[in-house]
């Protein structure tokens, strides 16, 4: 294996678990609008992973017009971003992981569909100002994961090449896009996927637990 220089990290599922902020903002806009609910926790660990729009997609149930859609999207993001630290919190054994990666030179970066404002408030928050090398959020008009144009960016922010790298993420849009931006994707099974869902797309590796992540270097 070449010498790896960095570790990018998805981060909803994968460093942090926001799903409870992440339905009650749904749900909450969902209310506002009379719509009765029936989701589950379950349900929106499903919804999730596409980005913010396609959230709010599938909580109104695919019944949105386009126009609509944008206009209820635009209303979620700050909805969101006013409650994100409500029940957000790292998984246990991250902090940890992340600093022995930091103490062997590894550069850190996370990448995400979630809107940049609300990734970068979070992540700053949980791990504070700095700690990653690079952050690099959703922002309207730029193709989101898993195109790998946002991979490309951190890369290039690192000064790092793809075989130089690895990716972590907990979804099947992390690891198409560490395939399509022809990094190492590594599976991260205490997310919001099922085990199957991992396996069926093919990543290097699938890892159960935070601890194996520094094991990777």
């Amino acid at each position: 294996m070449k010498k790896i220089k960095c570790a990018i990290f998805d981060l909803d599922g994968t460093l942090i678990n926001t799903i409870d902020d992440l339905a009650d903002a749904c749900e909450i806009l969902l209310k506002k609008y009379g719509v009765v609910s029936n989701w589950t926790l379950d349900d929106y660990k499903n919804f999730v992973g596409n980005g913010a729009k396609k959230l709010v997609e599938r909580a109104f149930d695919h019944k949105l017009d386009e126009k609509t859609l944008c206009s209820r999207y635009q209303e979620f993001k700050p909805l969101y971003d006013s409650i994100k630290l409500n029940h957000a919190h790292p998984y246990d054994g991250i902090k940890e992981q992340l600093d022995i990666l930091k103490s062997k030179g590894i550069k850190l970066a996370v990448v995400t569909n979630k809107p940049n404002v609300a990734a970068v408030g979070m992540v700053e928050h949980v791990f504070g100002a700095n700690y990653f090398d690079c952050i690099i959020g959703a922002v309207d008009g730029v193709p989101v994961k898993p195109e790998p144009d946002m991979v490309n960016k951190a890369l290039k922010q690192l000064d790092c090449k793809p075989g130089e790298a690895i990716y972590f993420g907990d979804s099947e849009v992390d690891i198409r896009t560490g395939h399509n931006s022809n990094v190492e994707v590594v599976a991260c099974s205490w997310g919001f996927r099922q085990f199957e869902t991992l396996f069926s797309e093919n990543p290097s590796v699938i890892i159960d637990e935070p601890k194996y992540i520094s094991k990777l270097f």
